[in-house]
């Protein structure tokens, strides 16, 4: 049975009052995000959405994730429908999202503590979630007193500690330096190996998408539907070789010859209203 569904999912937002763009040469108060969605995600596999801004890729996930309701069609985990926020689904965010009052260790337990988990045993949790981020030895600091791919150690390290079927990240690398990056996607590589969750992964970084998915999945400009897959045949475990291989370029290549022409239209297709602009 595939893990997660998407059938025909279609989302339309409404602006607010007073509020027009322009669409095709006409005015109108409404937004076409996403323009109907149709894919299947195996269990255990690594899913990387790309696309040009506005194509939908956030709004997918939350979708998904249960954080906001398609306007039309539907999303199945393990054949049940999705409503809401399921207690087998993480999520980690661009921004870090922890707690400035709580310790590394504690910001990481918190995810265990609304789940009803013991204290000691979800200390032991924990520790072992830090220990495999190497920060065994910051588990007493406060998210000021780490740099910023270390506080994105900590949010996964506490979205993966209640062993989800089910890890969606949007763009969780985004505001980190070039090395701190390809250090975090090959961690996070690390650790899926052995647990094998499914995760869905947002970016804009072709490499990025490439080197971590089983698939990459190419969505179209606003309103936002799948263009193309691609099968990532790269051998797992995958090194920081991988990056300086023929079979990488090539994939590169024809990942961003399907993407291009999106972006292109992403930038030309939608006009902004004066009313909308102030």
């Amino acid at each position: 049975m595939d893990r997660v569904v998407i059938s025909d999912v279609r989302k339309t937002f409404r602006l607010k009052q007073g509020q027009f763009i322009t669409v095709d040469g006409r005015e109108t108060d409404e937004i076409d995000v996403l323009g109907g969605i149709d894919l299947k995600i195996r269990p255990g596999e690594f899913i990387t959405l790309v696309g040009p801004s506005g194509s939908g890729k956030s709004v997918l996930l939350d979708i998904v994730g249960g954080l906001t309701t398609a306007t039309s069609g539907n999303v199945e985990f393990d054949g049940t429908a999705i409503r809401a926020p399921l207690a087998d689904t993480s999520y980690v965010f661009q921004q870090y999202a922890l707690f400035p009052w709580r310790t590394t260790l504690a910001n990481v337990e918190y995810a265990l503590e609304v789940r009803g988990i013991g204290r000691q045993q979800r200390k032991t949790i924990a520790r072992q979630f830090l220990a495999l981020f190497g920060l065994r030895d910051f588990e007493d600091r406060y998210p000021n007193q780490l740099s910023g791919g270390m506080q994105q150690r900590v949010a996964i390290a506490r979205a993966l500690a209640t062993s989800p079927q089910l890890l969606l990240m949007d763009e969780p690398f985004a505001a980190l330096d070039a090395q701190t990056r390809e250090i975090l996607q090959a961690e996070l590589l690390r650790i899926w190996d052995e647990i094998k969750t499914t995760v869905i992964f947002v970016t804009h970084a072709l490499d990025e998408a490439i080197y971590l998915a089983d698939r990459v999945v190419v969505m179209t400009a606003r309103p936002g539907r799948i263009k193309a897959v691609f099968d990532i045949d790269l051998p797992r475990p995958r090194d920081a070789d991988v990056r300086a291989s023929d079979a990488f370029n090539a994939y590169r290549q024809q990942v961003w010859e399907v993407l291009r022409d999106e972006v292109n239209k992403a930038q030309k297709d939608w006009t902004v209203s004066p009313a909308l602009a102030s």
